[in-house]
């Protein structure tokens, strides 16, 4: 290479270096992130245009104020203090905050925060980069309730109950706090499918379904076992209280008929409930716990359907 290559070269970087406070804030203009400097005691003093576009907030709006305005009282507060002290510890946090736009609309967002230290090892400034990842968010929430429910009934599957049974029995065996699983079979099912086809059939799961659900307790887990068999894992209750929730369901379906076109078609259910308190500690397992219920909606078959058996 020739000496004009180098001197232009070297011109080159000369210019980039005379250049680059304006690359830096056009880079800075023209990204997506959200990007918030704020002073020592955390005033917001400039925020880009992607913050702008993020939040629906102007910089004159904040200019100024904390960034907590932003708060949407959904991040724990656990996580504002482990990033205040992180960071006026002179180190960056990272980590996902919950935050609320003008609108009132809540997002979700990974942030980096750095403290800014001068010459003197004082810290002036804190930089904060921030990226929405809101869709990403739902879409991680949609595919866990793809891999979680059921996709016939919507409910929850049988591997999720299960995975909340194991939870149930380590909080029982750490604080005593009693649970009771119910399993149930609806009676002569395979007769509706042969009388009225397996989308009829369908139907009547799904609408079973549906009604469980309204009639017990919204922290209560409710799943499909399989085919026609329903679980449901009844949290801080025994197998009496269970009993008695299950008794006023099955005296609903007494009075009820699910409609399909002009058929009017009445199910009733067997069911057989344990609870943890049966089961000594070394002996008490998801399989075990689940072995008792079902040998009990065996035995409630056995007497002629239409019974729920507890002992």
């Amino acid at each position: 290479m020739n000496k004009e290559h180098f001197l232009d070269e070297d011109k080159t970087k000369l210019d980039l270096n005379g250049n680059l406070d304006t690359i830096i804030k056009v880079a800075i203009e023209q990204t997506a992130v959200s990007i918030v400097i704020t002073d020592v005691y955390g005033n917001i003093q400039y925020v880009n245009p992607a913050f702008e576009n993020t939040t629906g907030y102007t910089f004159e709006e904040v200019k100024g104020k904390n960034p907590r305005i932003l708060k949407s009282g959904l991040t724990p507060d656990e996580v504002f203090e482990e990033l205040w002290e992180t960071i006026t510890s002179e180190r960056p946090w990272e980590g996902e905050l919950i935050n609320k736009r003008k609108d009132e609309s809540i997002y979700y967002e990974e942030a980096r925060i750095s403290p800014i230290i001068d010459t003197d090892g004082k810290i002036t400034n804190f930089l904060g980069i921030k990226q929405d990842i809101t869709t990403r968010k739902y879409l991680e929430e949609k595919l866990k309730q793809t891999s979680i429910r059921d996709p016939l009934t919507n409910i929850y599957n049988r591997g999720y109950v299960f995975e909340r049974l194991y939870q149930n029995i380590e909080l029982y065996k750490r604080e005593r706090s009693n649970f009771s699983l119910a399993i149930l079979d609806l009676d002569h099912f395979k007769k509706i499918n042969d009388t009225y086809g397996h989308q009829v059939g369908d139907f009547v799961l799904k609408e079973f379904a549906e009604m469980l659900a309204c009639k017990i307790r919204a922290y209560d887990t409710m799943g499909r076992y399989g085919g026609e068999e329903f679980v449901i894992l009844f949290h801080n209750s025994d197998r009496v209280t269970a009993l008695k929730t299950l008794e006023r369901i099955a005296e609903n379906l007494n009075d009820y008929s699910f409609k399909y076109g002009k058929e009017d078609i009445n199910i009733t259910f067997s069911c057989g409930i344990a609870d943890a308190m049966e089961l000594a500690d070394d002996e008490l397992s998801v399989g075990s716990i689940i072995e008792l219920a079902d040998k009990r909606l065996y035995e409630a078959k056995e007497m002629g359907r239409n019974n729920i058996v507890i002992d």
